[in-house]
């Protein structure tokens, strides 16, 4: 309970079965809402009473859960692909050209298009990705852009013929262009330096194109019970489509947004411009909150091109990619750390996930980082013991996600045997005392958090008839902290959100069932019902 409620604003009673992620009492029949905050948990008896006979009553229709966060999704452009072709289940190199065909036949007059290509080589009949080769007779004269989850990139020869990438060029640092036998590019651009030749020429989408796509997203991710999120890598301009949502009051997503390294240039140049904003992470309100610096260090488990101690099967030693050089990255986290930035870093393989924590580890003995939280994003191709261990020493968290896991985890266990039952290891993670976050990465990925749950705890993944690394699923109270309690944490919004205890942000979700007590089969099949932010109510389905 808490003392009675500021009469300004307006109040309600929330009942029904509440499970609210607050140690002091994790299950209440009610909430009393003041306003955007909880003011009240408890009895129904209790909160009437505390609330008076004038207060209107709420009845849920199910459950009551604190409202879900996602710790890592890229929100515009979830809105953005929901406008756009998006290719994730074809079955062959043909049906992706056939159905790039059909768009440009029912959509003409376009000068660049970009396409979200969601699909990976296994998943293809030819075993192989598409090419220029492929692309070129159903594009002429439009330049193709085949987006692979900003990592990698499929082009046709009329966006090379733009970018200037023929056979003299050169691989740009942290990056290849895959060519040939005979040396021609073959339209398949490696790791973001590679994919950046061409998408940096791509004319950006209007303020209003980004408006409608943060519109739309919110609208789609309300309806799976998302009421917050963090969105990894933004450019400037990007964060001024939040700013204009915020001013506006269009915003209903709680977001953290992470400004994106520029590790193209040279470090003390971008880092110019970082410390002339005056700002750092924190900066904002429950609303919009500037998030940590985002820096790519590796490449990814699906597209073979993870950062890995050992090397990568059926190559020539080959052990991944880093995209971020060594000296960059360095120089980079000293900043951070000296001028209080946090720093949320993209590492995929057991290396890369060493080489980021040993360069935290330097820093901390000069500035401590504990209480910036930086973190370290995927981190699921075998990180040790000793790196967990250090991870926790240091205060850095971790954000997974487990709905990328069931789509690629089958092509890495094709790949690599039996060692891909040690991929994700969340048991570890949570046994090892770190903060775990938990998201999606959508678009590229099934997006709603009872999925993530799901797959958290069944270690479930597409294409394989048994679970993957049973050993590793994690409970159903791990799994849902991971999107709640933890996720708020990872947001900079630790008693703020994430959980359902007076003085809280009045965030919630109503399901179908409470996952804590469906059976790990079902929990991807619980339903949301209504979902809240600040009291009001931003999705129903009824």
């Amino acid at each position: 309970m808490a003392s009675s409620p500021d009469p300004a604003g307006p109040a309600t009673v929330v009942a029904g079965r509440i499970r609210t992620m607050d140690p002091a009492r994790p299950l209440a029949e009610a909430m009393l809402v003041v306003g955007d905050r909880i003011a009240a948990t408890g009895d129904l008896a209790e909160v009437r009473a505390l609330a008076g006979e004038h207060v209107p009553v709420h009845q849920a229709a199910g459950p009551v859960l604190p409202g879900f966060i996602d710790s890592h999704i890229h929100v515009l452009t979830v809105g953005l692909e929901r406008r756009r072709l998006t290719i994730s289940e074809a079955g062959s190199v043909a049906e992706v050209v056939d159905r790039i065909r059909d768009w440009l036949a029912a959509n003409p007059g376009h000068d660049w298009v970009v396409v979200g290509a969601h699909f990976h080589e296994e998943d293809l009949a030819e075993g192989r990705l598409p090419t220029a080769a492929d692309l070129d007779p159903v594009s002429p004269g439009v330049a193709l852009y085949l987006d692979r989850r900003t990592h990698d990139a499929i082009v046709n020869s009329e966006a090379m013929r733009r970018a200037g990438i023929d056979r003299g060029t050169p691989d740009p640092p942290g990056g290849r262009i895959e060519r040939t036998p005979d040396g021609e590019p073959t339209g398949v651009l490696i790791e973001r330096p590679a994919a950046d030749l061409v998408f940096s020429l791509i004319p950006p989408p209007s303020a209003e194109e980004l408006d409608a796509a943060l519109d739309e997203a919110q609208r789609h991710l309300h309806s799976l019970g998302v009421t917050g999120a963090s969105e990894p890598g933004l450019f400037p301009h990007e964060m001024a489509v939040y700013q204009d949502a915020w001013r506006t009051g269009r915003l209903t997503m709680r977001t953290m947004g992470m400004p994106l390294a520029d590790t193209d240039i040279p470090p003390e140049q971008f880092l110019r411009g970082l410390g002339g904003l005056g700002v750092r992470t924190g900066f904002g309100d429950e609303l919009f909150k500037l998030g940590p610096l985002k820096v790519y260090l590796d490449g990814t488990g699906g597209f073979g091109t993870a950062l890995l101690s050992r090397p990568w099967p059926g190559t020539d030693g080959y052990h991944g990619n880093q995209t971020c050089g060594s000296e960059t990255f360095e120089e980079l986290v000293r900043f951070c750390a000296r001028e209080g930035w946090s720093m949320a870093i993209h590492a995929v393989g057991d290396e890369a996930v060493r080489v980021a924590l040993a360069a935290f580890e330097r820093a901390d003995a000069e500035w401590p980082i504990r209480d910036l939280r930086f973190s370290i994003m995927h981190c699921y191709l075998w990180p040790s013991a000793e790196s967990m261990a250090l991870a926790e020493r240091l205060g850095v968290l971790l954000s997974t996600q487990p709905a990328m896991q069931w789509r690629v985890a089958s092509g890495i266990a094709a790949r690599f045997g039996e060692p891909a039952a040690g991929t994700a290891p969340l048991r570890d993670w949570f046994d090892a005392g770190v903060t775990v976050a938990g998201g999606s990465d959508g678009p590229d990925f099934p997006m709603s958090p009872l999925f993530g749950m799901w797959q958290a705890r069944t270690r479930r993944v597409r294409g394989l008839e048994e679970p993957l690394g049973p050993e590793q699923a994690i409970t159903a109270e791990e799994a849902l902290r991971m999107y709640t309690v933890d996720a708020a944490r990872y947001c900079f919004a630790d008693g703020e959100r994430g959980w359902l205890a007076p003085g809280a942000l009045a965030d919630w979700v109503e399901l179908s069932a409470d996952p804590v007590e469906t059976e790990d089969e079902r929990v991807a099949d619980i339903q949301v019902l209504r979902t809240v932010v600040g009291g009001q109510t931003v999705y129903a389905d009824r």
